[in-house]
């Protein structure tokens, strides 16, 4: 009767913790694959002699496999010669289990040729014993492996732990980043006081229309955190004029466009990605489709993607937003603005997204509505 996978004495892992190499090495899962019960008990008290300690045992070479994707064993001593499944046709069911990982076998074989040794290293194994064993070979080369094996398996705990570490700490200097930009925004709000949610609306409606036009996620969210900069400027236009009551002349006009170039010195000039897509933002915004916008009139696509996208949904929330200067507009009439200015101001293929998407626009407006009763002051001017 074919002996069935046995249990090993020791539940221990084959990973070096705090304890000492050797005391990792004795604890280590070993299978031996043998149909001829007496060598399997030969190699378990000559294994369990040397100090092993977690040693299962089979005389069915089908069950390996499926033993192995159960539980990992750090050494398979394999015999080469066995009826159903030879030794190469084991390991070479071990591969489909271990997707290119390290295979942990050591072959067993009777045969003096070199071809059937050379087959089995070729195949995947590590090392290989001549069977009858010397019984202080068998143990050098089984501690041999298992040193090999515990110091590898060591270096990748390391590995996965450093991995861990720099994942931590480049999501903590994202999240720092990101909390950067909102602090900054928020520095523009409190000059621009007037404008209520509008950045943080600006922001989500952003995000939805450059997930509709197919963007990736992360682009997608880079001009999310982006683009409630957009304004962020006008820190540097004079209150005079920023906070002015009533319409601004020419001059005044010409001062308040100033506050890209404002945006631009503040944010450019920086390796970051998600500065450099603020920065693009605030630059552009204020360009239009036809060439007529400003500060550097261009045009059509040459307008990067993300001031086309944060240019349509800052009118949009704008107009549909109460202003000390304006009565805020219906979102009928808003949405008829941006197809109106289609191929004029705006990107119309973006415009013709965003109708289909203004269900979730208005979601975002009713989610992050003004506080009640911000705009009661006499009317100052337009921004």
């Amino acid at each position: 009767m074919a002996r069935a996978v046995a249990s090993a004495v020791s539940n221990t892992t084959g990973t070096k913790g705090d304890g000492d190499l050797e005391a990792t090495i004795r604890a280590a899962r070993i299978l031996v694959v043998d149909d001829n019960p007496d060598q399997l008990d030969l190699m378990e008290i000559m294994l369990r002699k040397q100090g092993y300690t977690n040693v299962a045992l089979t005389e069915d070479p089908t069950t390996v496999a499926p033993s192995y994707a159960k539980q990992a064993y750090d050494l398979i001593l394999l015999d080469m010669e066995m009826p159903v499944m030879n030794g190469i046709d084991v390991m070479r069911q071990l591969k489909g289990v271990l997707h290119g990982a390290f295979m942990p076998v050591i072959v067993l074989t009777a045969h003096e040729g070199a071809q059937v040794r050379l087959q089995a290293l070729s195949e995947g194994a590590r090392d290989y014993i001549s069977k009858p064993f010397v019984e202080a070979e068998f143990a050098h080369r089984i501690h041999n492996h298992l040193e090999v094996r515990m110091l590898y398996s060591e270096r990748e705990r390391q590995n996965e732990i450093l991995e861990q570490k720099v994942a931590e700490r480049t999501a903590e200097l994202k999240e720092t980043q990101t909390d950067i930009l909102r602090r900054l925004a928020k520095a523009g709000d409190f000059r621009d006081s007037d404008t209520g949610n509008h950045v943080t609306r600006v922001g989500h409606s952003c995000r939805a229309l450059a997930l509709a036009i197919g963007l990736n996620a992360h682009m997608t969210e880079m001009i999310y955190m982006a683009s409630p900069l957009h304004d962020i400027g006008k820190i540097g236009v004079p209150d005079h004029i920023l906070l002015k009551r009533g319409r601004h002349t020419e001059e005044e006009q010409a001062i308040m466009r100033k506050h890209v170039d404002f945006g631009v010195e503040m944010l450019a000039n920086h390796p970051a990605p998600l500065l450099q897509v603020a920065c693009s933002i605030a630059q552009h915004h204020h360009e239009k489709w036809d060439g007529s916008g400003y500060p550097n009139a261009l045009s059509g696509e040459t307008i990067p993607v993300e001031a086309r996208i944060v240019a349509i949904c800052d009118v949009f929330d704008a107009l549909t937003s109460i202003r000390p200067y304006k009565v805020a507009w219906s979102v009928e009439q808003a949405l008829q603005y941006l197809k109106d200015n289609a191929g004029s101001h705006f990107d119309p293929n973006l415009v013709a997204t965003f109708e289909k998407i203004l269900p979730e626009i208005q979601a975002i407006r009713e989610r992050y509505a003004d506080p009640a009763g911000l705009h009661r002051d006499p009317p100052r001017a337009v921004a």
